[in-house]
């Protein structure tokens, strides 16, 4: 990588992956040099200052990421580094300055609709919510940003936290107008009917939704699971004929399978989900689920290592859960166990977790620590010995050797707490009670056997006797 960035000093993935590989070695001092060193060749690139703010911020360097993010407003000014800007604040829980930061970024680019959307989030994260500043903020970015749905969406929500139904059903239909053909929309209107309590408009929401959306896999998901219990399997059957390989439809199928308790066709139609599409965060939470009530801990170990390999970031249900600032620095194996907790309640709790399950999903190798516990316990039997010899017992625990000199029977050559040499090993004193408890009446004859004859010795007295 040295020659590679000397010959093309211009080329940034270069230095990006230069560093990279640094950081991930734990040599953080190189992957700083190396990005100071890039710096002098792309001022103005976006990726190596926000490469250089992640290297700091992951190691809990605050002030030197505000000092860079600082710099990188200066000489590239993009959107990308205003919004990091405004995270690393919003983070740290310094919403003010994190607001007069998002301010500031919107007057330089009155477009972003991310930047309007986290304002809004900000107002909507203080304690107590600002929920009436939130709405005002997200009303300020829709006239910006008009064709943005997220951005809608998040309008919507903040109408519903506050219970103003009739409020976010205008906003949807406008947003509609905006935006037609658009599912997430449709999906939101139909679950705003639903917390309000109107079943019927729901289904008629949702009719009119599939008219204007027939191959979407969330609507026929929602359709699904709307329909009542006896009309769930039709219903199925009319959203696989529209959209076959969608995995949101492929979820709903495998649930409908998980209730019914068929166990094997649920399990392989949830794989058949992340298969389809290995980032949807919601498919990975229901297989993790369905197979903590019913799986193994082998099938469970597998579903959770899969997960962490496709990193999935998307989802309705996941983001909503995951994308928390809570839960940005944690591990995606941590983040999927948040997720079942909070989605899959009484699935996560139906029964304890295997040993290794639960440290895979804490984030950490259960292999690793299985033989660091390992370890732990060999040492404390091995301390326990040392206690022993001190008081006069097992004084031949430990002999030193600088290399192996052959096999000795009950001893065991390896590097122990005393150092390197041989130790005495109590699984080979176990082999030999047990055989000498397997054959004691055989031990005793053989002891017999070899045991000598004493001859007979006379006194002085008794020969005096015989001869008179």
């Amino acid at each position: 990588m040295q020659r590679a960035v000397t010959y093309c000093p211009h080329a940034e993935i270069l230095w990006l992956m230069a560093a990279k590989q640094k950081w991930l070695r734990g040599d953080v001092a190189s992957a700083r040099r190396i990005l100071a060193e890039a710096f002098s060749h792309s001022k103005e690139s976006e990726a190596i200052h926000l490469a250089a703010v992640k290297l700091e911020s992951e190691n809990n360097e605050i002030q030197r990421s505000r000092l860079l993010l600082a710099r990188a407003r200066q000489q590239c000014n993009t959107p990308k580094v205003w919004m990091q800007s405004v995270q690393l604040e919003r983070e740290q829980g310094l919403f003010q300055q994190a607001l007069h930061l998002c301010e500031e970024g919107l007057k330089e680019h009155p477009t972003f609709a991310k930047m309007w959307m986290i304002g809004g989030q900000i107002h909507m994260e203080k304690s107590p919510p600002e929920l009436v500043d939130a709405a005002r903020f997200f009303e300020r970015g829709l006239q910006k940003c008009p064709r943005s749905v997220p951005l809608w969406l998040c309008g919507v929500e903040c109408e519903v936290r506050q219970q103003r139904y009739t409020k976010a059903r205008s906003l949807l239909e406008k947003s509609r107008l905006r935006n037609p053909g658009s599912d997430l929309l449709w999906l939101k209107g139909v679950e705003v009917e639903m917390l309000d309590g109107s079943e019927r408009l729901a289904h008629h929401l949702m009719s009119r939704a599939l008219q204007e959306c027939p191959t979407s896999g969330i609507m026929w998901a929602k359709a699904i699971e709307l329909e009542p219990k006896q009309g769930q399997n039709a219903k199925s059957v009319d959203a696989l004929k529209k959209c076959e390989n969608d995995a949101h439809v492929i979820i709903s199928v495998a649930k409908l399978f998980w209730r019914d308790g068929k166990f094997a066709k649920a399990r392989k139609w949830f794989n058949r989900a992340v298969t389809l599409n290995p980032r949807l965060g919601d498919a990975w939470g229901s297989y993790l689920a369905f197979e903590l009530e019913h799986g193994t801990a082998h099938e469970q170990r597998e579903v959770i290592r899969k997960c962490v390999d496709a990193e999935p970031n998307q989802g309705i249900d996941w983001n909503r859960i995951v994308k928390r600032v809570a839960n940005w620095r944690g591990k995606w194996a941590v983040k999927l166990r948040r997720f079942v907790e909070e989605a899959y309640p009484a699935e996560f709790n139906a029964k304890p977790l295997n040993r290794e399950v639960e440290l895979l999903l804490q984030g950490e190798d259960p292999y690793a620590a299985m033989a660091a516990a390992a370890e732990a316990e060999a040492a404390a039997r091995e301390d326990g010995a040392e206690i022993k010899e001190e008081g006069g017992v097992g004084k031949d625990f430990f002999e030193p050797a600088s290399s192996f000199q052959g096999a000795k029977p009950g001893w065991v050559f390896k590097m122990g707490v005393r150092g390197l040499g041989y130790y005495k090993d109590p699984k080979q004193d176990v082999k030999e009670e047990k055989k000498e408890k397997k054959d004691p009446g055989k031990t005793e004859k053989t002891e017999k056997s070899e045991k000598p004859e004493k001859p007979e010795v006379k006194d002085e007295d008794e020969k005096v006797q015989e001869n008179k």
